[in-house]
């Protein structure tokens, strides 16, 4: 019996080995056919962004980050962008890595029509420390106020147990405005932003205002979080009469600072400024900006360890039109500095989404370009082209620049003539970085977006570049982060390029899906 077990055994390891394919030795894997094309293709997006959130239909507006248990949940203003009189429920994405997000669904809808929140706005969600409820404190905002005898904007609640079900407090048992209260614009009370300060063992809520001192930043404060009645109003936290508005403004403690973030609808740019105390005062760094005029309405959340600053990078649709209210959701993880100022990285999820190497193949190149040890050499006005982009991607590279006075960077739509090219270029002469739409054929530039860069005294960059659709997001050495909307970019070739300098190497150039 065990002679005839062994036979057996033998034999079906052998008709096994038999049945498995030919061994292929050292052959190189295949790889995907190169598209070699450069003519110009327009590519109409449709459907959902998976990193650089954007839901299926709709655009997303003003988001509201929250972080709990694990989870990363972020609100945001639904846009339809159907028109008055409802406008912008709140809708909910949640995750627990930040490489992608699941759809919550809608948490707050409109009210009525002769409802103080027939349109709603930006707000923030606490959790309140003595019932363990989720609260989320909203702009309720009412067209119809004059006749109604209303503010235009006043501040609601809705509750949760589960951050699922969220139920209106209503009118009548949640109601808080600024009307006939001291020298502010009472018709303006929004935005709210609340979170507990242990140092006077209150809630404080942070409205967006207007007052004879310019922009306002309002104070409410309260030991009951839930009673409106209970909540009274200090002195403002901050003003700014070189400016109309201070929207969706944060307020948080880091290390030995607090911070204050606010978007500031002139300049289309998110702003920051810390202190030792809430009470001030209140220190403008360096540079207080955070990205560019392309990432608005940014509000944080934190896990205790990492922080991260989320907002939306607007939509672009239709040729030469500006940038729109709302889009898709873009974040930076937040590096907090010994002296106060801040540094924007690529969040963990989103550097480790994208791991798959794809190989990459010159197509077409022009001017001064050497290629040497798997970098690209390029001096003076030189440019190396790429296949087309296709699917939301990672573009790593390394750059050594020689001068001070270099300019070179990557550029999108890089396809037939290349009169219409987007541009996200190193401007060393100025210390900035800028998008903008370049004619290669005529040697023109025009600039749509700039933030500024630290030129560190190497001038070596090292960069990442996310890409989803028409989003670029890039983050320079750890400290910048720059988005842009490129429409063009998605379907068509891109490169790498100089416009002056000698020398400029380009190395570890690799993309990742």
């Amino acid at each position: 019996m065990i002679s005839f077990m062994k036979c057996y055994s033998v034999c079906v390891l052998l008709l096994a080995v038999l049945s498995l394919p030919a061994c292929k030795g050292n052959e190189p894997a295949v790889q995907e056919p190169i598209d070699r094309t450069t003519d110009c293709r327009s590519v109409k997006e449709s459907g959902a962004y998976s990193t650089w959130y954007k839901p299926v239909n709709g655009w997303v507006g003003d988001p509201i980050p929250f972080y709990d248990n694990g989870t990363f949940y972020v609100f945001y203003l639904q846009d339809w962008r159907t028109g008055y009189p409802f406008l912008h429920p709140w809708h909910m994405v949640y995750s627990t890595d930040l490489s992608s997000f699941t759809f919550g669904g809608e948490v707050i809808p409109c009210g009525a029509e002769n409802e103080q929140d027939v349109a709603l706005g930006t707000g923030g969600v606490i959790k309140d420390r003595e019932t363990g409820e989720y609260c989320a404190f909203y702009t309720g905002h009412q067209w119809a106020w004059e006749s109604m005898g209303v503010p235009t904007q006043a501040i609601l609640l809705s509750t949760s147990k589960d951050m699922k079900t969220w139920t209106k407090k209503g009118e009548k048992n949640f109601y808080l405005s600024l009307r006939g209260k001291g020298d502010y614009v009472e018709n303006d009370c929004r935005d709210p932003h609340v979170f507990w300060d242990d140092e006077s063992g209150l809630y404080k809520m942070v409205v967006t205002t207007h007052s004879s001192a310019g922009a306002t930043l309002a104070v409410f404060s309260t030991k009951t979080l839930q009673d409106a009645s209970s909540w009274q109003l200090e002195a403002p936290l901050y003003t700014d009469p070189s400016i109309w508005v201070m929207e969706c403004a944060d307020v948080f403690k880091e290390g030995d600072y607090w911070y204050l973030t606010y978007s500031n609808v002139a300049d289309r740019r998110v702003h920051y400024r810390y202190a030792r105390s809430l009470q001030g005062p209140w220190q403008i760094p360096e540079t207080d900006t955070f990205d560019g005029r392309a990432f608005y309405a940014a509000k944080t959340m934190s896990n205790g360890t990492d922080r991260y600053l989320v907002g939306w990078c607007p939509t672009r649709i239709g040729d030469g039109d500006p940038d729109q209210w709302g889009g898709s959701m873009v974040f930076h993880r937040m590096v907090f500095n010994g002296d106060g100022s801040i540094s924007m990285q690529i969040p963990a999820g989103v550097d480790g989404k994208f791991v798959s190497a794809k190989a990459i193949e010159v197509i077409d190149s022009s001017g001064k370009v050497v290629r040497e040890d798997g970098r690209y050499v390029l001096s003076d006005k030189a440019s190396v082209i790429f296949p087309r982009l296709t699917r939301a991607c990672k573009v790593e590279a390394t750059i050594q620049a020689g001068q001070a006075d270099d300019t070179f960077g990557f550029a999108f739509g890089a396809c037939d003539e290349r009169t219409e090219v987007y541009s996200l270029r190193f401007d060393l002469p100025n210390a900035r970085l800028v998008m903008s739409q370049d004619d290669w054929a005529s040697g023109t530039s025009q600039t749509q977006t700039s933030v500024e860069l630290p030129i560190p005294a190497d001038r070596k960059f090292d960069v990442k570049i996310v890409i989803e659709k028409s989003v670029c997001v890039m983050y320079v050495n750890g400290q910048v982060a720059f988005s842009n909307r490129i429409d063009k970019m998605y379907g068509n070739p891109w490169a790498l390029f100089t416009d002056t300098g000698t020398d400029i190497s380009f190395s570890n150039v690799n993309l990742y899906e």
